[in-house]
């Protein structure tokens, strides 16, 4: 029953951050539009509220070095996550 706020915030945030990625999809497929910092940063809630599920004591501010690095790499990889969702979203955008 530990770390049972951070795991419940967790799951709020994943929950949020997947709807808003459902509804960017959605607005995409039924209206032709989408809106470019839903489809990059809402995969950055998903990945980080993950990561907070996994490892609860990491919620919260980051105190010494390796939590600031452990906390920009998840950043990192919901960036990178992003960028993929948005590329599938919208290949012409990445066209020179």
């Amino acid at each position: 029953m530990r770390f049972v706020k951070a795991r419940l915030l967790a799951l709020l945030i994943m929950t949020v951050s997947a709807a808003g990625i459902w509804w960017n999809w959605h607005l995409l497929l039924v209206e032709g539009r989408y809106y470019i910092k839903a489809a990059a940063f809402g995969p950055v809630g998903v990945v980080g509220g993950f990561f907070i599920l996994l490892f609860p004591t990491k919620a919260g501010k980051p105190s010494n070095t390796k939590e600031k690095v452990i906390t920009f790499a998840v950043f990192g990889v919901g960036l990178i996550v992003g960028l993929i969702n948005l590329y599938l979203m919208d290949p012409q955008f990445f066209k020179i």
